[in-house]
């Protein structure tokens, strides 16, 4: 099992420098991943409106301070972002951390849509086009796709990924099927269960029925996240990782005076298994 943190540049992390000092400790105190949250706005009836941080700009700063963690932004909602352009940001990415880039792709929040007046509708359709779309992109050959919802005819996109390939985790909410049918064409699945924001909790049953529907092994990723008090809290985690789990992500937040606690918690260093 692999070991990351996950959180939001918001609040007192939206400010860039934060950040980078977070992702520096995470990997002197052995974390393998730092992740952040994407989003462009927030829904007030989840606490008011944090301060935030663009992702890919405090990704971008994280790699030039660290050299060995894995970075990506999980996750970020295709459906409502040109592919083109998130490739060149991921491809970027990667070079500039010399090859440790991760892309973590998902429907994105229903309120996001339709604050800045986007449609909600065939949300799932529109992040499977754009996924081949970006495929196809970070391949570096040239890019022909006719679909419901984007039309490509481009020259390749250059330069490569670093190591060839750039891996994608897609996010879902089990028990619902197509997100996990789509996450099985990739390279990992990061799951929560439908009803997950009124206290529904994804269960180490959730995780093994999740692996036998979508039948990838060795070269697929299954990830979990929450939060543990320390390195010896790690009973949960080592029932995920009984259960077929290979990241635990510790999921990280600065609300209600939370920061340096969580901060704390990056420092003493990941799970002891």
């Amino acid at each position: 099992m692999r070991y990351g943190v996950t959180l939001p540049a918001f609040a007192e992390w939206s400010d860039p420098g934060t950040v980078m000092d977070i992702a520096a400790e995470a990997e002197v105190a052995g974390w393998d991943g730092f992740f952040l949250w994407d989003h462009v706005t927030w829904n007030p009836e989840w606490g008011g409106t944090p301060a935030m941080a663009d992702p890919w700009m405090c990704l971008a700063a994280v790699a030039t301070v660290t050299s060995r963690v894995t970075v990506g932004p999980i996750v970020t909602p295709l459906s409502r972002r040109r592919p083109q352009m998130v490739a060149r940001e991921v491809v970027t990415l990667d070079h500039l951390s010399h090859g440790r880039a991760l892309l973590g792709v998902g429907l994105g929040e229903e309120f996001e849509y339709k604050a800045l007046g986007e449609p909600v509708r065939d949300r799932g359709s529109r992040l499977d086009e754009a996924l081949i779309v970006l495929t196809g992109l970070l391949s570096g050959e040239a890019v022909d796709f006719e679909g419901e919802y984007l039309a490509v005819h481009c020259p390749p996109a250059l330069p490569r990924p670093v190591n060839g390939s750039i891996p994608i985790w897609v996010g879902g909410h089990w028990p619902n099927r197509a997100p996990f049918v789509r996450a099985g064409r990739y390279d990992g699945v990061v799951p929560r269960k439908v009803g997950q924001e009124r206290g529904e909790v994804f269960t180490v049953g959730d995780l093994e029925a999740l692996r036998a529907f979508v039948g990838r092994e060795g070269d697929f990723d299954y990830v979990m996240s929450g939060l543990t008090t320390s390195p010896d809290d790690n009973a949960g985690v080592r029932r995920w990782e009984a259960a077929g789990a290979t990241w635990w992500l510790e999921a990280l937040y600065p609300f209600g005076g939370a920061g340096p606690r969580m901060r704390d918690r990056v420092r003493a260093g990941p799970p002891n298994l």
